[in-house]
């Protein structure tokens, strides 16, 4: 494989993010329910996690080594690139709809809650943790994590192992970068990334899926924080009756 010895230190790093999500497993989780560590601490240390390889790559493609249109980065102005800034915005106006319906004490909050449980101790809790989570957290991992496991990886193994292959692979990966949410999170997340894989390879656009995939987090930051919200509402309410 003729590649860059910067390119091969971006993948020697995204290996090193593996290995290191793996075995952190859950330290993080329990440091945050014991109290050891914020959620603030713990959004700041991932996004270092996340822009330390990114910024390697995006040195290489400043100095043109990686050719910025090859990761994606270039708008073409071609119709796939318009289907995906639709697809941008129905998923904005979706999520944004969503977001106005959630009534507590519905059956449909209700179902939020027991579906937001397994994530909660992660979820901002209060306006400071939701400012980190989502313009910090979510925008770092949407950019990062699209540039290196959807960009990077395919531009590097596609002509190696077919774009199927290199898909399934690095979405596989990037779930892994996940198991401090439990290995249910780690199929669940390759799935999206694969679906997101899908939609960069048609709209031949990286920044649909950065802009999609920083979407979800802020929603699902915004879900968490709505829910955290009301559940201190009901505590209160019923401690006062």
């Amino acid at each position: 494989m003729a590649l860059h010895i910067g390119e091969w230190l971006v993948l020697a790093m995204m290996v090193a993010m593996i290995v290191y999500s793996l075995w952190e497993a859950d330290k993080g989780k329990m440091a945050v329910q014991a109290g050891h560590k914020s959620k603030v601490k713990l959004y700041k240390e991932t996004m270092v996690f996340l822009w330390l390889p990114s910024s390697v790559l995006l040195l290489l493609i400043g100095m043109q080594i990686v050719p910025a249109d090859t990761m994606g980065l270039a708008w073409h102005n071609s119709w796939r690139n318009w289907v995906g800034v639709l697809i941008v915005v129905l998923a904005f106006a979706y999520a944004f709809w969503s977001i106005q319906s959630i009534s507590p004490g519905t059956e449909q909050f209700k179902q939020l809650s027991d579906a937001m449980s397994q994530h909660q101790w992660m979820m901002p809790a209060d306006k400071r943790e939701l400012r980190w989570f989502a313009g910090g957290l979510s925008m770092s991992a949407g950019f990062c994590e699209e540039l290196l496991f959807r960009g990077f990886f395919l531009l590097v193994f596609s002509d190696y192992l077919g774009a199927i292959l290199s898909l399934i692979l690095g979405s596989f990966l990037f779930g892994l970068c996940h198991l401090y949410q439990g290995w249910q999170n780690v199929l669940r997340t390759g799935i999206v990334g694969l679906i997101l894989g899908g939609i960069y390879v048609f709209t031949e656009s990286l920044w649909v899926v950065i802009a999609l995939h920083a979407l979800m987090d802020i929603y699902g930051g915004i879900l968490g924080y709505i829910v955290h919200k009301h559940a201190r509402f009901d505590v209160t309410t019923h401690r006062s009756l």
